[in-house]
């Protein structure tokens, strides 16, 4: 079971790394001789490239940071690798950590900000919601892509990773939020 995260971390490294070098190989500057006009139909402007690739970049640290929590012991109130983690405290601490990007430290007032995000638009680094105590954002949990999740789950436990179609979440799930600006999705 200890495998598992570090091959996901790896996965993850490795995906940050293929993001950088196709950011770096993609035409240089004299393709982008002024970046305040757009070219011809059909280019990207520079900015909102450069938006796009720092967004691939955020995302993929937050994973990375989400994924090297696992294993870490779940204390309420927890908002410190060294201590432990309650399910909002590892949400806050990621995102300063990995994105600087400052979140409430509750649940239900994580789930009052960002920019609602419907469960097929899902993409990595998203906070996803769950109703596990008559509240619909009574647990919170971190996006890493292929439907799963990593979260602190309950006393008695460590942060792992889960699935969203796992019967117990399926039944619970009760929304999603976006706090990285996304760039448009280009069509695949």
């Amino acid at each position: 079971m200890t495998d598992q995260p570090r091959l996901t971390l790896s996965l993850t490294r490795y995906l940050t790394a293929l993001s950088l070098f196709c950011a770096l190989a993609l035409p240089g500057p004299a393709a982008y001789a002024n970046p305040a006009v757009s070219g011809p139909p059909g280019t990207v402007r520079l900015e909102s490239w450069l938006r796009e690739k720092s967004q691939v970049y955020l995302r993929a640290r937050i994973v990375e940071a989400a994924l090297a929590a696992v294993g870490t012991p779940y204390i309420w109130g927890g908002s410190d690798p060294d201590e432990g983690f309650d399910c909002s405290g590892l949400v806050q601490f990621v995102y300063r950590q990995a994105a600087g990007i400052p979140v409430p430290r509750v649940a239900r007032h994580q789930k009052r900000q960002g920019k609602p995000v419907r469960r097929t638009q899902l993409r990595e680094g998203d906070l996803v919601f769950f109703n596990t105590r008559r509240n619909p954002a009574s647990h919170v949990g971190i996006y890493i892509g292929d439907g799963r999740f990593v979260h602190a789950p309950s006393r008695g436990s460590r942060v792992r990773i889960d699935s969203l179609d796992d019967d117990y979440w399926s039944k619970r799930y009760t929304g999603a939020r976006r706090y990285l600006d996304d760039a448009p999705a280009r069509p695949a």
